[in-house]
This record gives structure tokens, sequence and C-alpha cells, in this order.
């Protein structure tokens, strides 16, 4: 026999995390089989590529709440010059991303910031951790529930880098730890956060995000 009256009562779930809310977020990619290394995810309603992430939220009140984000890399709709508009759009994040991670102003152009920006492969984003200002996604069909996204990543440039908020009265819990320092300005002695090298074909894993691309990731 199992006796589960010593199991912890089932969660009720989580409200959004109220819009603006700043927080440390590390970042995963969920590979899809497709592209570079087996690190992209195929749209299934155009000829898009997208990176499939999961953000968790790292420290403070939020500490441990999910989101997952679409980056495309290409594909979709094309500008004038025939680069893919969401490909434009997701690379400066991904940018921002590197800077907010990498402690690197986004004006700077000094080798060392140069070489910041790089990476080795996809695999270099895994367990990294940065800085973003939460929004939330409404969701327009009635399908789907409302679901928080990052509105803006936070760099070095910005007031709100560094700055977690704190939880609004009656928040029902959560961890309390303490918000990480921003990081130290990137250099030799301070290599980026990355996972071992990928695997030449990463298992392909069913995306748990099953609302619709938004549109500006198109």
């Amino acid at each position: 026999m199992h006796d589960f009256n010593t199991a912890d009562r089932q969660q009720n779930g989580f409200d959004l995390i109220p819009a603006g809310t700043v927080v440390p977020l590390v970042m995963t990619i969920r590979p899809g089989g497709a592209g570079e290394g087996g690190w992209l995810r195929d749209s299934q309603s155009s000829d898009a590529q997208m990176l499939d992430c999961e953000f968790t939220v790292e420290s403070g009140p939020y500490a441990k709440r999910k989101l997952w984000q679409m980056f495309t890399l290409d594909g979709g709709k094309r500008n004038e010059k025939g680069e893919s508009m969401g490909g434009n759009i997701s690379r400066a994040a991904l940018r921002a991303i590197l800077e907010s991670a990498r402690n690197i102003q986004p004006d700077d152009m000094s080798d060392a910031a140069r070489t910041a920006r790089c990476i080795n492969g996809w695999q270099d984003f895994c367990g990294i951790t940065f800085w973003a200002r939460l929004g939330v996604e409404k969701d327009k069909t009635g399908q789907y529930s409302d679901k928080n996204k990052i509105a803006c990543v936070l760099t070095p440039d910005m007031k709100d880098y560094g700055k977690m908020s704190e939880a609004p009265a009656g928040h029902p819990g959560g961890s309390s730890s303490a918000a990480p320092a921003p990081a130290p300005a990137w250099g030799a002695s301070t290599p980026a956060a990355s996972a071992a090298p990928a695997p030449s074909q990463p298992p392909v894993q069913p995306s748990e995000n099953a609302a619709p691309v938004p549109a500006w990731a198109r």
C-alpha cells in the first residue's frame, strides 16, 4: 500500500507575473532537431526555423517560475532586402541577452566587447543569466491562456539593470533569495557560462508551449 496522506497538497497554479516586473532569467534552449546541430525547431505553419527557449526566474519572489518564447532565426516574412524580418528582431534580442549576461554596454565596440557578442554555438546560450522586464501576452483567439513574455531585455545602459522588482503586497509566497549581482565586465577571467558541447543529434523534444508563435517572431 502507498500512503499519500503526507504528500504535499496540490498547488492551485500561479497568477501571471505582473507586467513590468524586472527579474533575472536563466536561459535554456529546447532542441527541436532542425538546423545547425539540431538546436532549431521548424515552424509548423511556415518555412521559419526558430529557437525554442525556456526561461527560469533565477531568484527573488518569483524564483523558479518559467516562461517560454520562440525566436525566429530565418524564414517567415521578409523585408525588401530579402532578410527574415523575424530573424532580424530575434538577432537584436539575442545580442541584448549576451550584453546583459556579460555586462557589455551596447555602444561598446572594443575588441573585447565584440568578442563577448560572439558564440561558438547555440549551446553557449544554455545556462546564461540575464536581466529582463516581463510583459503579459494576451491571447486573442480565446483558445489559450494569457502568458508572460519578455517585454525587454535589460542591458547595462538601462536604469533597471540589476534591480529586481519586489513582489506586490499579498503575493502568496515564493523564494526570497537575494538577486544576483550584475555580471562583471566580460574578459578572459570571466568566461561565458555555457553548456557542454552539443551532441550531433540532440533529441527532439515536443514543445510545451502550445500557443501560436507571436506575430513579432514569425
